[in-house]
């Protein structure tokens, strides 16, 4: 009997599995966009962490600037201006909005604008070509500005969407300072005229608070806006830490970017949903050729490593298929980067045979600076290096700052890195927003010297992506760098 009974328990397990495979798929509607605010709502508050950039994401957030960066093909919108007008090649006019206010309540006008550009001229940032380009801003009219350059720059319009507007009270009190990342909002207060306010901690880059609270700007112009009350952002959490929190609670956090092997969680949490979305970001990958001893100062060693990872299968096995390769930094994704890099992944160049790489690559050891949330990528670069002799040492952090520093104090201190990973949000909407790295006449870059890249690079931000002249450049640049 018990036999029997045993037996029909192994049928009635297979007939429910049989019934459960055969059974219908059943969707879910995703009700979130009824959920979503659509007015403001003062007892509304999201935790995000933002592992990459925070403080470019919290100084959009809380700054007015002329313009605003967005993803259309120029990059840019109006903001505080709402119309520009290019006089010359190096005469800008701006025309300002009436009803725009600092978040203390005070007006901002053509006066608070030549006040903030005569701050910026004395200590502008060096990521680009600005602080050696503009020259001057005047007041035209109450509202209406001019901007004079001393050379063309076809980066103006990209770089007026990055310089932020601040009250008068704020450079009493902390003055103007120099920043090699180019924020400079040094405490929180009432200083900007974005959506919001920095209430609590400080985002430069360099120096950054683990935990910052903005709180929406009841002086706001864009009517009705912000929908939410107060937004807590986190800059650096263990991988582990997030996926804890976001999977396993309601509330602790309510958005997160995640590394791509975390995945599994997100999908089979009862409390969040997975959103994937076609990106033009990327992670940069640097190598130390400042350090005088690493092997990557060989040409042959450079091209081998790269050769000898295989995009497709890192994209399958480590990015969980959230990832489109490329031959170049810019992202195969971009608008400039597309056409050139699909010729190249259908007829990509090997410049060694499989026993060519194993004789270049063997024994080769490098040291590797990383975020946490990079470390399995890494891991599976490692694992296609070693089959080539190739072993790697990490060096790990939950702090974007720690991996700043290794890199932007590297021409003063040469570190005893290799190679160092950050994550490249696509926060300038230009192709300069990767190339920068590649100039070596600014701290972003770890190359020593490298006058022909240096000289295309400048020639680059001359001319204005209308330019017809604009994407062939580009074209030369990636084929530069490939080589």
């Amino acid at each position: 009997m018990a036999k029997n009974l045993f037996l029909f328990y192994i049928a009635s397990l297979l007939f429910n599995l049989y019934a459960a495979e055969n059974a219908p798929l059943k969707y879910y509607e995703d009700t979130a966009s009824s959920l979503a605010l659509s007015t403001h709502n003062e007892n509304s508050h999201i935790k995000v962490f933002i592992p990459s950039l925070p403080y470019s994401y919290v100084m959009r957030l809380i700054n007015g600037s002329l313009l605003r960066i967005n993803e259309s093909e120029k990059g840019w919108e109006y903001f505080i201006a709402y119309k520009h007008k290019k006089i010359n090649e190096l005469t800008y006019d701006f025309w300002i909005r009436d009803d725009v206010k600092f978040q203390d309540g005070t007006s901002l006008n053509a006066d608070s604008v030549v006040e903030n550009f005569k701050y910026f001229i004395s200590g502008a940032y060096t990521h680009t070509k600005i602080h050696q380009k503009l020259k001057s801003v005047e007041k035209i009219g109450p509202y209406h500005v001019r901007m004079h350059l001393s050379s063309p720059y076809g980066m103006l319009l990209n770089d007026i969407a990055r310089i932020h507007l601040y009250t008068s009270k704020y450079y009493e009190n902390y003055g103007w300072t120099k920043s090699i990342i180019g924020e400079n909002t040094r405490a929180p207060g009432p200083y900007g005229a974005g959506p919001y306010i920095l209430v609590s901690g400080v985002a430069t880059g360099l120096v950054q608070s683990d935990e910052i609270i903005l709180k929406a700007n009841p002086y706001y112009f864009e009517t009705g806006k912000p929908y939410i009350e107060t937004i807590t952002i986190y800059t650096r959490l263990a991988v582990d830490d997030v996926i804890e929190k976001i999977s396993n609670y309601e509330g602790n956090l309510d958005i997160a970017i995640i590394p791509f092997d975390k995945k599994t969680e997100i999908v089979n949490s009862k409390y969040a949903k997975l959103i994937t979305t076609m990106s033009s970001n990327n992670f940069n990958i640097h190598m130390n050729l400042i350090k005088h001893d690493t092997p990557l100062h060989n040409k042959q060693i450079r091209q081998a490593l790269n050769q000898a990872i295989d995009q497709e299968k890192l994209i399958k096995f480590t990015y969980k298929n959230e990832g489109s390769p490329s031959p170049f930094p810019l992202s195969s994704n971009s608008q400039y980067a597309k056409n050139l890099s699909q010729k190249y992944l259908e007829h990509p160049r090997f410049f060694f045979t499989n026993e060519e790489l194993h004789s270049i690559l063997n024994g080769i050891h490098l040291k590797v600076v990383t975020q946490d949330r990079f470390y399995s990528l890494f891991r599976g670069i490692e694992y296609q290096l070693n089959q080539y002799g190739v072993t790697l040492e990490y060096d790990i952090t939950t702090d974007e700052k720690y991996v700043f520093n290794k890199l932007l104090t590297n021409r003063q201190n040469a570190y005893d890195w290799d190679l160092l990973i950050w994550g490249n949000d696509d926060w300038y909407i230009h192709p300069w927003g990767v190339f920068f790295a590649l100039y070596t006449q600014n701290q972003w870059s770890s190359i020593d010297k490298d006058p022909m890249m240096d000289h295309k690079l400048e020639y680059l931000t001359e001319i204005e992506y209308t330019n017809p002249k604009f994407q062939p450049i580009v074209d030369s640049i990636l084929e530069y760098i490939y080589i």
